[in-house]
């Protein structure tokens, strides 16, 4: 059984091992490069960062890129023809924080190898700036450096500053919470609060995995954003506290929290191929995907069901936290049917690419195991279907979606 706490446990364990085997081995391949300002930082600083963390395992993966970039600082292109080489070179800069400045070099009509050079410079003094910011915690020039707003940045009066940060006791598990104020850290903390307790309380298994998951929680203003997380710093949820309802920040700490037990994996293991063509119907997003993108969302939306389906199964939604109203009950109720329903329609997808190889036999583990407990509540399903009532046509609507979708979108 994957979701479980003891498989939580070792799946830490093993990323720890991992971080420590990388920190090692990419130490000891800057040797070759003693000429780089990160290769020698990481050396007189070596013996302080043996121990995993989210924020360290993000800097180490960084550091990684530099290290291919320093490796392949010697390509040549030949007869003006981009080598196999420089396009992974080119993509690698076009996904990096330093695209525009790589572009801008191109630009300036540099040959290819020296605005590649050029750029690993300014990346290069830009990595020991952060490790001076966010590791050892100290001030650092910021001439080269590139704001990191996921890991509490913010300009003030053109400086680099951070937010403010407080640790939240919240039963038993420590969180880290950072704010803009301390009276958004007193709003914020009192309702962070409040929804963990109603997960422990009504959903013990989505609170055994938040617990083991979720470090830090930064709210977002972005009113076009709900929630966004990144695999290379686990743990850390970006959640807009500013423009969702309640029953929605339930939602959103266990959404994020999914997609940080998900990339635990993804950090360590093969779950799926991952070719790019989008040719399955996202019914989250109303948009064809690709298969990394129906994956994920089948894992995290799982836990959406998971919690409001445990919400709905409950005799008595109310406790001395939080005072459910009757629309947002309602809500709770409309949440689990909407999810069961889009968790149906995309296990047929997964099924469909599990045929063609796409997905290994523990990606399909995780997804199995997720499914036994969709499947076990659809009786009680359609029961709260029918006790709906603003949400009827919501209902309505989505089926006839699913149904022509699955009509329209065949597979070849």
């Amino acid at each position: 059984m994957q979701f479980s706490t003891t498989n939580y446990g070792r799946l830490k364990t093993r990323i720890k091992r991992r971080y420590q085997s990388q920190l090692a081995k990419t130490t000891k391949a800057f040797k070759s490069f003693p000429q780089s300002k990160t290769g020698k930082w990481l050396r007189e600083h070596h013996s302080e960062f043996k121990e995993f963390n989210p924020q360290r395992w993000f800097y180490l993966q960084q550091v990684e890129t530099l290290l291919f970039f320093l490796t392949n600082s010697e390509v040549e292109s030949v007869d003006g023809e981009f080598s196999n080489l420089e396009n992974d070179i080119f993509e690698k800069w076009n996904k990096s924080e330093f695209a525009d400045v790589f572009l801008k070099f191109l630009n300036q009509r540099m040959s290819f190898k020296k605005a590649s050079n050029e750029s690993t410079k300014i990346l290069d003094a830009h990595l020991v700036d952060l490790g001076n910011l966010h590791l050892l915690k100290i001030s650092a020039s910021t001439k080269d450096y590139r704001m990191q707003p996921s890991l509490g940045d913010v300009k003030i009066k053109k400086k680099v500053s951070k937010l403010l940060e407080t640790t939240l006791h919240l039963e038993g598990k420590e969180l880290i919470l950072l704010t803009s104020s301390m009276k958004e850290m007193k709003v914020f903390s009192t309702r962070i609060e409040a929804a963990v307790k109603i997960i422990k309380k009504f959903s013990p298994d989505s609170w055994d995995r938040f617990a083991a998951f979720t470090e830090v929680i930064l709210p977002i203003k972005q009113e076009e954003l709900v929630s966004y997380s990144h695999q290379e710093l686990p743990g850390t949820s970006m959640i807009n506290m500013y423009h969702r309802d309640f029953v929605d920040l339930l939602d959103d700490l266990l959404h994020e929290n999914g997609h940080h037990h998900l990339n635990y994996y993804l950090n360590l293991d093969t779950l799926i191929q991952e070719p790019i063509d989008c040719i399955y119907y996202s019914p989250w997003r109303r948009t064809l995907r690709p298969l990394r993108g129906i994956y994920h969302a089948y894992f995290t939306f799982f836990w959406a069901f998971k919690l409001f389906s445990d919400l709905a199964n409950s005799k008595e939604l109310d406790s001395i936290w939080y005072q459910f109203s009757v629309a947002e009950k309602e809500k709770i109720f409309w949440r689990a049917i909407e999810e069961f329903h889009m968790l149906e329609y995309s296990f047929q997808d997964l099924q469909w690419a599990k045929k063609q190889g796409l997905i290994s036999d523990l990606g399909w583990e995780l997804v199995k195991e997720q499914r036994a407990c969709v499947v076990k509540l659809k009786k009680k399903i359609v029961v709260w279907e029918k006790n709906l009532r603003t949400y009827k046509r919501d209902l309505s609507d989505l089926k006839k979606t699913l149904i022509h979708s699955r009509k329209h979108y065949k597979k070849i």
